[in-house]
């Protein structure tokens, strides 16, 4: 027998030894605790969880790997019940016994509630700290979260939990105790910022018990077929398709399988679908990109259990999907952008193109639809309208984001119903092109897809932006707000909202500013994203009187904990380039004059 495996039998022999002593002192614990009848949960080794995201019942977005500027996260599970509130007074003291450390307080919303209304009228005035709302329930199942007035402590930096049960022994089941004696979550906070382990025992809560069974009954008996891919062809295949923008195709299950567990990831943190804005404005605009919450928990409870597909059918296998070079239809015309080489590397300036249109007469242009040429490269196209005359900069800033724009899942571009943009005889087309380097050269031949109105339609399209130029964000900087306002000089329909910043970009907001001083909130982006720069385009758009104000509102991250952050070294000021910051909130209106309603 060689050495080697003389060193193994060893190994095994002393393995062995040290299982039977652990188990052994692991029966005398359990007898222990079961002759002096405590509801102790002993103190374990923290648990992994998944990074996730929700939003809290003021619209705000949470991250828990965004977060990472905290040692520790508490969460409470929060409901409207006496034992909660009790429980928050008790929390208000903790608040301000660590307000000088770097702990975060939240409660979290575990009923399946989804409207952040309700929520936040049962909250009302008296509740200062955020609520997230996990709406799917699987956050607070996967915390271990099981009864109102639970908390855990999250290590954001680690994604764990590290501590779960009452906040302190007037909440620890079975306590009839009107003042705390023993400070559970205090004791264990004030371990983890001496860098010592939690030696509190974990005591559980007595709180009224979560229900889960509305989930449940949502995810029992999943089938793949009926199911999973319903929805995957409802919300995903338009994207995930061979020749789709997506980086992979659902053509079948073996596929999807595959991704699972990207899947799951994207869901838990609200990555995708893209672009998505709060959930209380998905129904006031055209195609937003959204998955429902029983589609949520369908997902992520089929993709938990193994993925399988136990059916003989694959529907996506049946789908023949084909990305249409034209989704709105035959255009009327087909502009060739000119063809543009972008090298390996270094930065590229905007490129400016004036592509004349050799119009004998005006038209009126009903919508627009570019198709990129090489997407590994083409950031962005703006499409600008100039005259017989030339390039008017005054026309120009007063057009604000032009006919319609090109990013990444931003193709068509729509205007309100008998209104277009008016192109005059003689003039053409100011492209705005914006090209980043891939490492390697490329060629970019890209179009421009005109649809016309056959008469003069009743109102002409005009846009805007409420921007600021002075944009001045610290190094490290977390949030930044910045704000600013345009003014509607005269009665108007609003029919599109656009946020645009850089790869600081956090959050983004927008609110009508009445000239009676009421102010109602259109549009919230809580998880703006730089690489889907989407527009915005209302149903029905909405009557703004004249002397209104649009505000937008928007928060930079310029920190180390911000994912898509070039160099949080970096003095944030205004710039054309990525790794510079933009503050503009674009909009698109008609103005409503003597004549007949849009709407």
């Amino acid at each position: 027998m060689c050495s080697s495996d003389l060193f193994a039998q060893a190994m095994t022999k002393e393995h062995s030894m040290l299982q039977r002593m652990k188990c052994s002192k692991l029966a005398s614990s359990l007898l222990l605790c079961g002759a002096l009848g405590l509801h102790i949960q002993a103190a374990q080794a923290a648990e992994r969880i998944s990074d996730f995201s929700l939003i809290d019942h003021h619209g705000e977005f949470f991250q828990l790997s965004r977060e990472t500027n905290s040692e520790a996260i508490v969460l409470m599970t929060y409901a409207d019940s006496r034992d909660v509130r009790r429980a928050i007074d008790d929390l208000d003291d903790l608040v301000e016994q660590f307000a000088d450390q770097d702990v975060a307080f939240y409660l979290i919303d575990a009923s399946g509630e989804s409207d952040k209304d309700v929520i936040a009228e049962q909250a009302d005035d008296d509740i200062a700290y955020p609520i997230l709302v996990d709406d799917t329930q699987f956050v607070a199942k996967e915390l271990g979260l099981t009864r109102q007035t639970d908390v855990v402590i999250l290590d954001p930096a680690n994604m764990e939990v590290v501590f779960r049960g009452a906040l302190n022994n007037r909440f620890e089941e079975g306590s009839r105790a009107r003042r705390a004696s023993e400070h559970y979550v205090a004791d264990a906070l004030n371990s983890i910022l001496a860098g010592s382990a939690i030696a509190a025992p974990q005591v559980a809560s007595k709180g009224d018990v979560l229900d889960f069974s509305l989930r449940e009954s949502t995810v029992e008996s999943l089938s793949y077929a009926e199911d999973i891919a319903p929805i995957l062809e409802e919300r995903c295949v338009s994207c995930h398709m061979e020749g789709g923008i997506a980086p992979f195709a659902m053509t079948n299950h073996q596929m999807v399988r595959g991704w699972s567990p990207m899947i799951r990831e994207v869901l838990y943190t609200k990555r995708m679908p893209p672009g998505q804005i709060d959930p209380d404005y998905v129904d006031d605009f055209y195609d937003v990109a959204h998955i429902t919450t029983e589609e949520t928990q369908k997902l992520i409870a089929w993709i938990d259990a193994g993925a399988q597909n136990e059916s003989d059918s694959d529907p996506l296998a049946k789908l023949r999907p084909t990305a249409e070079k034209w989704s709105y239809g035959e255009p009327d015309m087909v502009i060739d952008v000119p063809t543009q080489e972008i090298p390996a590397t270094g930065v590229q300036d905007y490129r400016n193109l004036m592509v004349p249109l050799n119009l004998d007469k005006d038209v009126w242009v009903k919508a627009v639809e570019f198709e990129a040429g090489d997407t590994t490269v083409l950031h962005h196209i703006i499409a600008f309208a100039y005259g017989p005359n030339g390039v008017s900069e005054f026309d120009i800033l007063n057009q604000g984001i032009g006919l319609g724009a090109y990013a990444p899942g931003n193709e068509v571009n729509t205007y309100p119903e008998n209104s277009g943009f008016p192109l005059k005889a003689g003039g053409g087309l100011m492209l705005q092109m914006h090209y980043t380097t891939s490492g390697k050269e490329a060629t970019d031949s890209s179009q421009v897809a005109l649809y016309l109105w056959d008469e003069e339609p009743e109102r002409q399209v005009r846009g805007g932006s409420a921007g600021e130029l002075d944009i001045n964000v610290a190094p490290f900087e977390r949030r930044h707000e910045m704000l600013a306002t345009a003014k509607f000089r005269q009665d108007s329909y609003l029919s599109m909202l656009g946020p645009h910043m850089h790869y600081r970009g956090y959050d983004a907001n927008f609110v009508l500013r009445y000239p009676d001083g009421r102010e109602e909130e259109i549009l919230n982006v809580p998880n703006y994203q730089f690489n889907w720069q989407k527009v915005y385009d209302f149903k029905e758009p909405m009557f703004v009187p004249a002397g209104s104000e649009l505000v937008f509102t928007g928060t930079f991250d310029n920190s180390e904990t911000n994912p898509f952050n070039p160099d949080p070294s970096q003095t944030l000021s205004w710039g054309e380039q990525t790794w510079q910051e933009m503050f503009f909130g674009f909009y698109r209106f008609v103005e409503a004059g003597d004549r007949k309603s849009v709407v």
